[in-house]
């Protein structure tokens, strides 16, 4: 190679790394464009590839669309931008729409280079905690088959004051049941994550306790439980494959009703005994 192509070769690549991204020199882009399985009540971290500045992080924001969702620490600038739900529980606490989506535009980055429109989408839990669930009369039923195939894997909240009667009695929201039909030496994992401590009470088909779970504060708790046969003793009709229906009651340890919601996500997955 003589020297002018070499020459030529060098002031390409010059020309080539002045253009590349070493200097920033591309828009702003999100670094992850979708989310799902996030827990309705979550703060929503929506994160980019660099520094974004002059964000307008007013209600009617001309660089957010803000549809069914708030801003969280309104920053005008950052690579981090922080949202929740606007829906709100009886109890004060704010969720997401099962689907929803944030769109951003004209966006700028600290480099000077702006994106005109770019989307990310989210998909939530279930929120399978319906009022009034308070006892196992009114039970959430849980789906036996579908906990068979994959898991079940959704959300909810205990809202502890939720309303005042109009003779001034409080309205309180501190226990949540779910039902889910199970038989005789069926194995039933249980995954709960909350924001304050709970306890699981795992309840036989006449309502007595079978065991209890304790759910630490903050943490991701896993309990294992397995269906006993004292259950067919209550009704001498019921054979070891019969469904029954079996309870899990969440509920509070501690809490007062003037403490702040406590919502948690719960999976729950069975695997049937196999001879």
């Amino acid at each position: 190679m003589n020297k002018t192509k070499i020459l030529a070769f060098i002031a390409l690549a010059a020309i080539l790394s002045a253009c590349g991204s070493d200097d920033g020199g591309v828009p702003p882009k999100l670094a992850k464009e979708y989310a799902k399985n996030i827990s309705p009540f979550d703060t929503l971290a929506v994160k980019f590839n660099s520094n974004l500045v002059d964000l307008d992080t007013s209600a009617e924001s001309k660089n957010v669309v803000l549809n069914n969702v708030k801003w969280v620490k309104r920053k005008t600038s950052g690579k981090e931008l922080y949202f929740i739900g606007a829906n709100t529980t009886p109890g004060g606490l704010n969720y997401f729409e099962k689907e929803g989506s944030i769109e951003f535009l004209n966006i700028k980055n600290s480099d000077g280079y702006t994106k005109d429109k770019t989307v990310f989408d989210f998909v939530t839990l279930d929120l399978l905690d319906k009022e009034p669930n308070d006892s196992k009369s009114y039970a959430n039923e849980i789906d036996s088959e579908k906990a068979k195939r994959d898991s079940v894997y959704f959300a909810g909240v205990l809202d502890h004051k939720i309303g005042v009667t109009e003779s001034g009695q409080s309205l309180v929201d501190m226990d949540d049941y779910y039902m889910i039909k199970l038989k005789a030496a069926d194995t039933v994992y249980i995954t709960v994550t909350n924001r304050e401590a709970l306890s699981l009470i795992a309840r036989g088909p006449s309502g007595t306790t079978d065991t209890t779970f304790q759910a630490a504060k903050g943490k991701s708790n896993a309990f294992k439980y397995i269906v006993g046969l004292k259950y067919l003793l209550e009704d001498p009709s019921l054979s070891s494959s019969d469904l029954v229906p079996f309870y899990i009651n969440v509920t509070e340890t501690g809490n007062t009703h003037a403490s702040p919601p406590n919502p948690y996500t719960m999976r729950i997955k069975i695997m049937e005994y196999k001879k």
